[in-house]
């Protein structure tokens, strides 16, 4: 394993480690994995298909019945017609469709811009595909995207930048004027924008998610990258999708079959099932919660901006006193809760060391004991001393 791989695995490796300190009984409120179950006509289907003995490869681009429902979404979300017989790519969840769209528009030693704080996953992914990550810094506390912090960072060799939005773990929500600079900088310069969507059902106060899927300008020089897991709290049926251009689709599908072959097929028949009313409403059935958190969260002395979408709330550590790596470990032996330290999202441990990452989504009763177990330990712990 290259050295800057395997420092991209040590992130991961440390939550781990945490939930191994905390024990059995601890309170996870660092990954965003929601309590409840996909629909029952989804799961009735994958049980169906077992039973009917559709046990062999699909076809590599995705079950037909499943793309035109990836179709459906696309048209109710967004307003826009896509073709899923031209247009969609099936994938193992969103990682490998994430991959599969950076092997499509890069070759090794290409340069891929990231938004910094990232998902933790990306610099891995990118170093895998060959390229090289770029990083576009967003500054606390409005995490907003210019047109500088982009230009910066461009180079001869830039061919594709990823977008996350909503956006792990920040929160934000781009707007219009951020997603038009950063449209027109990838076609001024020819790169292609991969816009990682898996939260586009869960935005808040009203706002709208916006996806170059609906900018008829950025549709040949985008790759829209979804995911069924969110919509329908099935983080383990691994179902994800690329929209493209059906000249892009063609080559995403080709190297898919390379990747995976194929995704599941069972369970493609159960996520064909999906109608309109089982998509998940986030800011239905988590806004309360959101705020909640970061009221919670507020009091204890946490600098918390509330999250626009997704499903989680970034807070600062600093006010505290607390370097966030040392008090996300003393949070996991002493109170058995755990969050997740700043590590995974930063390059710099001065950046990182500031803030965690907490989860509203794992339910109401779990987050409000782990507030509780968190006010009971941070008035009974002094900070370290510095």
């Amino acid at each position: 394993m290259k050295p800057s791989l395997r420092a991209q695995a040590v992130a991961p490796m440390e939550l781990a480690g945490l939930q191994r300190l905390a024990g059995s009984g601890a309170l996870d409120i660092a990954l965003g994995i929601p309590p409840g179950d996909p629909p029952a006509a989804v799961v009735e289907a994958a049980v169906s298909a077992l039973r009917q003995g559709r046990h062999q490869y699909a076809d590599a681009a995705g079950l037909p019945e499943l793309r035109a429902v990836i179709a459906e979404d696309a048209l109710r979300t967004h307003g826009v017609v896509v073709d899923p017989d031209t247009e969609i790519t099936v994938t193992v969840g969103a990682t490998e469709a994430l991959l599969t769209a950076l092997l499509t528009v890069t070759d090794p030693g290409d340069e891929v811009l990231l938004l910094e704080p990232y998902f933790e996953l990306y610099p891995g992914v990118v170093e895998l595909s060959g390229a090289v990550p770029r990083f576009v810094r967003l500054e606390a506390p409005d995490w907003r995207l210019t047109e500088e912090a982009v230009t910066r960072v461009l180079s001869p060799r830039t061919q594709a930048v990823v977008l996350n939005t909503p956006h792990n773990p920040t929160g934000r929500v781009f707007d219009a004027q951020e997603l038009d600079l950063l449209m027109n900088v990838c076609q001024e310069h020819g790169i292609v924008c991969i816009t990682d969507e898996v939260y586009d059902c869960t935005v808040f106060d009203g706002r709208r998610h916006l996806s170059p899927l609906a900018m008829p300008s950025a549709r040949s020089n985008s790759v829209i990258v979804g995911s069924l897991s969110k919509k329908l709290q099935m983080t383990g049926w691994r179902i994800g999708y690329c929209i493209a251009d059906p000249e892009t689709t063609a080559v995403l599908r080709r190297i898919h079959q390379h990747t995976t072959v194929g995704t599941n097929h069972p369970l493609q028949s159960g996520a064909s099932a999906l109608k309109a009313s089982d998509v998940l409403d986030g800011q239905l059935l988590f806004q309360e919660r959101r705020d909640e958190l970061v009221a919670g969260l507020s009091s204890l002395g946490f600098t918390v901006r509330p999250p626009e979408g997704g499903w989680f709330v970034f807070a600062g550590t600093e006010a505290l006193g607390w370097p966030a790596r040392a008090l996300s470990r003393r949070l996991a032996e002493s109170a058995g809760v755990l969050v997740a330290p700043g590590s995974p999202f930063f390059r710099r441990p001065e950046d990182s060391d500031r803030w965690i990452r907490t989860t509203f989504v794992r339910g109401a009763e779990p987050m409000r004991e782990a507030l509780d177990r968190m006010a009971e330990f941070l008035s009974a712990e002094p900070p370290p001393s510095t």
